[in-house]
């Protein structure tokens, strides 16, 4: 059983193309019936519009092998006033929602990616953050990664409103207690350590996904370009157990039986 990332796994950061093997191995998963979930942190568009994409690219997954942000948000959200943060498709999806903008008397504080984040918006946060005490992260992405380049992610961004303002925050994507279990219902498996984590973001994803028990696969076709730069900072249980260029690499390993 397979839980698989998006961005930067199946598809590249900077063309949004499926990566080599991806689509492959997704078929190959179909023509087995292996079970598998796709689990993606994206904040843009709806649920329903992000699925149809991938489906756009010619990733053949079902509904069911699908999960977003978006689709456990109101069980964490519960506020519908929200000082939000990000790019205008992540507000346009809230409105639809029934989410509320208000910055001057928020009940929650919700916070998405963006590229051109500054030192502006981060004192808006601040003084949202210090107006109410439910503060929300859309995932919580070690490093955001845009046309080449690497930015904070919600998770580093999150990190840095709780030291700022000293309160606690909830997660709503990954690497999120509740959005792993209702990924592991829909692949309808009894305990996490029957599932293989495949990702590129080692501290966003994997770390929390090995402390649950599961096995992780690390990516460098995504955020992290070297294992060097990732390896040296875990623990030995936090390692993964196999890192692969790409999906191509995990498609073989998965041919030979090594997975």
């Amino acid at each position: 059983m397979y839980f698989i990332d998006v961005q930067g796994t199946l598809i590249d950061d900077i063309n949004k193309e499926p990566i080599s093997g991806a689509i492959e191995f997704i078929n190959t998963l179909n023509e087995k019936k292996i079970p598998y979930v796709v689990i993606t942190n994206n904040t843009k568009k709806l649920s329903s519009e992000f699925f149809s994409f991938l489906k756009n690219l010619g990733f053949n997954i079902g509904e069911t092998n699908y999960i977003d942000p978006f689709v456990i948000l109101k069980d964490v959200a519960k506020n519908k006033k929200v000082a939000a943060f990000g790019q205008e498709d992540f507000f346009d999806s809230l409105k639809k929602m029934g989410y509320e903008l208000d910055y001057d008397k928020p009940q929650s504080l919700m916070v998405s990616i963006k590229k051109e984040y500054t030192n502006e918006d981060y004192s808006k946060m601040i003084e949202c953050a210090l107006k109410t005490d439910d503060l929300i992260g859309m995932h919580e992405t070690s490093i955001y990664s845009k046309d080449g380049s690497r930015y904070p992610g919600v998770g580093a961004i999150m990190s840095m409103i709780k030291f700022a303002v000293n309160k606690e925050y909830k997660v709503v994507g990954k690497p999120s207690f509740n959005f792993y279990d209702e990924a592991r219902k829909l692949i309808g498996a009894k305990n996490f350590n029957e599932i293989t984590i495949i990702s590129d973001d080692m501290m966003g994803d994997l770390v929390g996904a090995k402390k649950l028990g599961m096995k992780a696969i690390l990516v460098l076709s995504g955020k992290i370009k070297d294992e060097k730069e990732v390896l040296p900072t875990l623990k030995e249980e936090e390692k993964p157990e196999f890192i692969c260029k790409n999906m191509s690499e995990v498609l073989k390993l998965f041919t030979k039986g090594e997975l």
